[in-house]
């Protein structure tokens, strides 16, 4: 695994969600408390962007289904619904592990 730095932490502030690319990879940068997380972009349900949806607490809930996702493990906390139709994930978000060196952010890939 190869560690690339993406960003600084000055690049993103508490709560904001940041597009990032690693190696080809696209992803997506957040900053929970101090506490920074690396995550595939797309819902792992439909590919809706990530990006555009919302931070509760160290998890991001999809904008298009609600679908919640633990940004440390990836695990699915809630299930996507359209209207009143529950519906079942189809895997787990995949996460990636962050560091820092002085300000640069670094994500592993």
């Amino acid at each position: 695994m190869d560690y690339i730095r993406v960003a600084s932490v000055n690049d993103v502030a508490v709560g904001q969600i940041l597009p990032i690319e690693a190696k080809g990879l696209k992803l997506l940068l957040t900053n929970v408390a101090g506490q920074y997380y690396a995550a595939q972009r797309k819902c792992p349900h439909m590919g809706f962007n990530l990006c555009r949806g919302k931070l509760d607490g160290p998890a991001v809930v999809c904008p298009l289904h609600k679908a919640k996702f633990d940004l440390a493990t990836g695990a699915i906390e809630r299930d996507p619904k359209l209207l009143f139709i529950n519906m079942k994930a189809k895997s787990d978000l995949t996460v990636y592990p962050v560091k820092l060196e002085g300000d640069a952010i670094l994500v592993g890939v």
